[in-house]
């Protein structure tokens, strides 16, 4: 990716150029839809399809897609570039090592915070405007430190001793996966 150039709003596929919903409420919902294990694998595939192309909503175009498996594999490679913002290691650690990080943010806890901080930085409404996602990855990346946002995140983030902040870090913790805390829960329920 370069935010100098031109952002994309189609992709080549085959040969043929192809309109992508480009915007940022997409891409959040592309996380869900890959993070939900209530749906099976072929079924996460359609609705991102789907929902990242839109000449393939139609059912027709969608079969058709799934008839050429090139074509369904690179359509597929090309949401996951365009997540990524046109980089390859866009959302990988660096380093030879297993890093286990912690999620410091989540769109569905933060969504206040991030709407406040886009809107006092930026002057940008996130409910209303549209955004490309590339340009929200940035514009997200960019947030200054005195912003609610960026300092829930240092919280979440801080690996330190200091007391106060280790309150803060427990405070402003975002809840386990519903798996996790059903596990914690029943062995909580167990030592009782």
């Amino acid at each position: 990716m370069n935010m100098f150039k031109k952002l994309p709003y189609f992709v080549i596929l085959q040969g043929k150029k192809y309109k992508i919903n480009v915007d940022f409420r997409n891409m959040i919902s592309y996380e869900k839809i890959v993070q939900n294990k209530n749906m099976n694998k072929s079924e996460r595939i359609e609705k991102l399809i789907k929902s990242f192309y839109p000449y393939f909503f139609y059912n027709e175009n969608y079969i058709n897609l799934c008839r050429n498996p090139a074509l369904y594999k690179e359509a597929c490679e090309k949401i996951v570039w365009f997540y990524r913002c046109g980089r390859e290691n866009y959302h990988k650690p660096s380093g030879k090592g297993t890093v286990e990080v912690s999620q410091i943010y989540s769109y569905d806890y933060d969504d206040e915070y991030i709407y406040g901080a886009f809107l006092e930085q930026y002057g940008i409404d996130l409910s209303i405007d549209k955004v490309h996602w590339w340009k929200f990855k940035a514009l997200l990346k960019s947030l200054k430190d005195d912003t609610e946002f960026v300092k829930i995140k240092g919280y979440r983030a801080y690996d330190g001793k200091d007391e106060n902040i280790q309150a803060l870090k427990e405070y402003w913790a975002l809840p386990l996966p519903k798996t996790e805390q059903e596990r914690l829960d029943k062995l909580y329920e167990t030592l009782k």
